[in-house]
């Protein structure tokens, strides 16, 4: 067959297999289900349309996805996937890309909205509002989760909100509920929405939400109880002197649980061990129960000065367990005795070992070593020297025949130093007695008002709110302990276990008062309408619910407006701040702000970022200071304000006074005598040392106490508006001038040790690993309430975590007050690294000598005073250069000797040179 004749077969072919298909495809066209379906996506078109003229909410993505799922499965199936029909392709095409395509007609939606509300966007009662804000208002997707920052406008943003869907969308007033969390805070919102924008809109608390459900289905009005902090108090007060066991387990963990103990290791150096532990109250069960606790004046001076009246302050966590531990099992000791062999090594002072048990003729020390056999938390040097003195002081118990015992710190870095020093101790024939708990209990607990049992009581408190705001039972004790039980940390475990053990009788108690008196607590309300909500029994109308400072919100409350949003379909906007969360202590539970989208689906997140309070300058040291904590939300504060120096840090050594006096003469200058000033503290008894009777201080400031306000009267300036308040009641607050108190790193300082405590994971969803969260929060919370400057009265000695932060991360400089300045240009202790030496006086012979500012801790201590003026440090192991005398003349040699043998050749024509070792 000739080649043409096969071209022409080819040919033939190709144009009956067109021909076929063309056929075929006309039919497949013209099958009754591929009609069907086109008619189908017509219908999508046409819902997209009616979509498109409100805000394209994620409900009806899912719902379109899911309905036309079938029919694009059909298309993308043989032999229907080759359709060209140009509706089908559009349809694929949008459904391949559905939120790509969402996100552009939102975004028109937005667009026109804006454009066509500007009119009510511009003169909103006078204000107008910036870009962030009218997105916030017009943005409306099923969940919205509104991001403001500090001195932002919120509640502007949700007046224009109310305002918006009211007059422009056609939405009744009584189809919004609004809620706040304060009574005060409600009315505030409904006066700006009523009063200045002519709207009737309900604003209420979460209390009047759950109390109008539960009334409305009970026909009556339930009493609510707020007694629950009263509650813990006289339980501690009456109750628990019914149960031996309870005072045991109270006493227990006071002895040793009630602080934390860290790994050594994870210290730099021996400063920072001492920073760690400065929280700390190191007076002994012993010494606290001999005391005479009538004489609060000297108490207080003494205190002051970091011993007891029995002398008996020890030095560290580990030998405070130990003493207590001695203590509660009945066997008699004296700390620090003096061992009665004297020494031939003239290098050391008189050996004082830790602990004598009396009865036994036997010495305890307690190494603070690592299981290797090392002290990494040292310099080289001092690790020798404190690896020697182990050496030394066990050599000496065995020349004088002494019976030496000996703990490691390794042991509780493991959490057995409690069960190794019973060992060791029956292993000595020790006998172990029970004292009278009570009189512990009456002595130490509840004769004397001890500010950190007082915080223990508060988180106590704060406890059995987020247990009872989880909805957990009685019941629910079980399944707490044996979470704890899983704790891999013997310490902490016990720790936990102890504290439910504590808990649990005394929730017993509450509930007991709350049934006796036909009451319910504010939990048992919410929890309460919840049910009611859930089980159907009342219907709502609600289109919107709009939650005000929704960072405060807990689980009950969540769960409540949860039930009410499944009922009513309702779309939410929650509005708050993440970085303003500071009342875990009333229930509140971060992380359903934090991890919105697991409690409530797909959301939209907005932000209002522009700050009309601060200035820049502060928003930026601020900000980044809260962020260092990456669990909270990212926000990029923005002010047109500013302010060179708007965080101003004042040193003072042991009295307040000067550094007060200083802001105060200053704000005066700069703002006249009728100045606007608010003082903020930790605690409500922080603002007491302004009038303690001592020097100048207690004649210049008085405090007027009423009505639950602390009013400041300055003598010299009578004109002065001065206030005070905690943190916490700061909070949404603004002042002209700010200043802080309580800097100071100590238990119930700033950060508060006890009200940030790990026992409350237990009970919260999860619970912020990064250390002292919800303190750094509140923290901020008082730097961000000024209008001008926020001043931080600083202790030199024993500041907080926080301010040295500032200090060394940004940057915000001391400035000082008075001598202070002095004291802080003193040379660094060389054995801890960040005390410094000052001059000390020897009570016995008034000879002065150098030591070191963190002691007692540190008791480094040095006969060279010379040092101050002329502060040499030794090139090889960083100690001190002093002149001392030589055969061939005065010499510079290292104070570490004989451990450092480095010196200095003194060249009267050139000064210092250097010598070889």
């Amino acid at each position: 067959m000739k080649g043409y004749e096969y071209f022409i077969i080819i040919i033939g072919i190709v144009v009956v297999v067109s021909v076929i298909n063309l056929i075929r495809n006309i039919s497949i066209k013209k099958a009754p289900d591929v009609i069907q379906n086109i008619k189908e996506i017509e219908k999508f078109f046409k819902e997209i349309e009616v979509a498109k003229e409100d805000y394209f909410t994620y409900i009806i993505r899912d719902k379109l996805l899911k309905g036309y799922k079938t029919i694009f499965e059909f298309f993308t199936k043989k032999p229907y996937c080759n359709i060209k029909n140009s509706k089908v392709l559009e349809f694929k095409r949008i459904y391949c890309n559905f939120d790509h395509f969402i996100k552009q007609w939102n975004e028109e939606y937005v667009t026109n909205e804006l454009e066509r509300n500007i009119d009510l966007f511009d003169n909103l009662d006078g204000k107008s509002l910036d870009g962030q804000q009218r997105r916030a208002v017009v943005v409306d997707e099923m969940n919205n989760l509104v991001l403001a920052g500090a001195g932002s406008g919120k509640t502007l943003t949700i007046s224009a909100k109310v305002k918006y869907l009211i007059d422009r969308k056609n939405v009744l007033s009584d189809e919004i509920l609004l809620i706040s969390f304060t009574r005060k805070a409600a009315e505030e919102m409904y006066q700006r929405i009523s009063q200045k924008l002519g709207i009737e809109v309900e604003a209420k608390t979460f209390h009047k939400l759950g109390l109008d459900i539960i009334t409305k289905q009970r026909k009556n009005r339930p009493d609510i109880s707020e007694e629950l902090n009263s509650i813990v108090e006289s339980y501690f007060k009456d109750s628990i002197y019914n149960d031996k066991d309870q005072i045991k387990s109270l006493i227990i963990f006071f002895s040793y649980y009630l602080n934390i103990p860290n790994d050594f290791q994870k210290f730099d150096n021996l400063g920072e061990c001492y920073d760690y532990y400065r929280n700390v109250d190191f007076e002994t069960l012993k010494g606290k129960v001999d005391m005479n606790r009538d004489i609060q004046e000297k108490l207080d001076e003494l205190k002051s000065n970091k011993h007891t009246l029995q002398g008996e302050t020890v030095k560290s966590l580990e030998e405070l367990m130990i003493a207590n531990y001695l203590f509660l099992n009945g066997i008699k000791y004296t700390y620090e005795r003096k061992y009665p062999y004297e020494s031939d090594d003239k290098y050391r002072k008189h050996y004082r070992p830790d602990f004598y048990l009396n009865d036994y003729d036997i010495y305890l020390e307690h190494f603070g070593i690592t299981k290797d056999n090392k002290v990494p938390w040292l310099s080289k040097i001092e690790e020798q020297k404190y690896l020697d003195g182990i050496n030394w002081k066990r050599e000496t118990h065995r020349k004088n025949r002494t019976i030496l015992l000996e703990t490691y710190s390794y042991y509780n870095n493991e959490g057995i130093l409690l069960s190794k020093l019973e060992e060791v101790l029956k292993q000595n024939k020790v006998e172990f007695k029970q004292p009278d708990l009570q009189e512990i209990y009456v002595k130490v607990f509840n004769d004397f008002d001890d500010k950190y049992f007082r915080e223990f009581k508060k988180l106590i408190a704060t406890f059995i709110a987020l247990f009872k705001s989880n909805g957990y039972s009685l019941e629910s004790f079980t399944e707490l302990q044996k979470s704890s039980d899983k704790i891999d940390n013997i310490f902490l475990r016990n720790r936990s276990c102890r504290f439910l053990d504590i808990v649990k009788p005394i929730y017993v108690k509450y509930q007991e008062y709350l049934d006796e008196n036909g009451l319910i607590d504010f939990n048992d309300m919410i929890n309460e309408a919840t049910n009611i909500v859930k089980e159907n029994k009342q219907e709502f109308k609600y289109k919107y619910i709009i939650i005000d400072e929704y960072q405060d919100i807990s689980m009950s409350r969540f769960n409540l407006i949860k039930e009410i949003r499944n009922k009513t379909n309702a779309k939410i906007m929650c509005v708050g701040d993440d970085w303003q969360s500071i009342y875990r202590f009333a229930g509140s539970d971060i992380d359903l702000f934090t991890n919105f989208k697991t409690y409530l689906g797909n959301y939209e997140l907005l932000k209002i970022e522009n700050t009309y309070r601060n200035s820049q300058e502060l928003v930026n040291i601020a900000g980044n200071f809260i962020m260092k904590n990456p669990k909270q939300l990212k926000k990029d504060l923005k002010s047109n304000k500013h302010h060179s120096n708007p965080i101003r840090m004042i040193n003072y050594e042991n009295d307040i006074y000067p550094a007060f006096r200083k802001v105060i003469d200053e704000i005066v200058n700069n703002f006249g005598e009728d100045a606007q000033i608010t003082i903020l503290g930790r605690n409500n008894f922080d603002i007491d040392v302004i009038e303690m009777d001592k020097g100048e201080l207690g004649k210049e400031f008085k405090l007027n106490k009423s009505n639950g306000q602390v009013l400041v009267k300055c003598k010299q300036y009578p004109k002065l508006k001065m206030n005070f308040l905690t943190m916490h009641r700061s909070k949404g607050l603004e002042a002209d001038n700010v200043i802080i108190i309580n800097l100071m790193n100590k238990l119930t300082g700033l950060p508060n040790k006890i009200a940030d405590d790990p026992v409350l994971s237990l009970v919260l969803t999860d619970l912020d690993r990064f250390d002292f969260a919800e303190e750094r929060r509140l923290f901020y919370v008082a730097l961000t309430r000024t209008k001008n400057s926020t001043y931080l009265l600083v202790p030199i000695n024993r500041q907080s975590t926080f301010t040295e932060e500032l200090a060394k991360k940004f940057d915000v400089q001391y400035e000082h007050s008075t001598h202070v300045e002095v004291v802080e240009k003193a040379p660094n202790c060389p054995r801890c690294q960040k005390g410094f030496l000052i001059i000390r006086e020897n009570s016995k012979d008034n000879s002065r000598f150098l030591g070191c500012s963190n002691y007692p801790f540190c008791d480094l201590s040095s006969k060279h005073v010379e040092i101050l003026d002329n502060h040499i440090k030794c090139s090889v192991c960083g100690g001190y250069m002093v002149k001392r005398p030589g055969r061939y003349g005065e010499f510079y040699g290292c104070t570490n000797y004989p451990y450092c043998n480095h010196t200095l050749k003194i060249d009267k024509t050139n000064g210092v040179k250097k010598q070889k070792t």
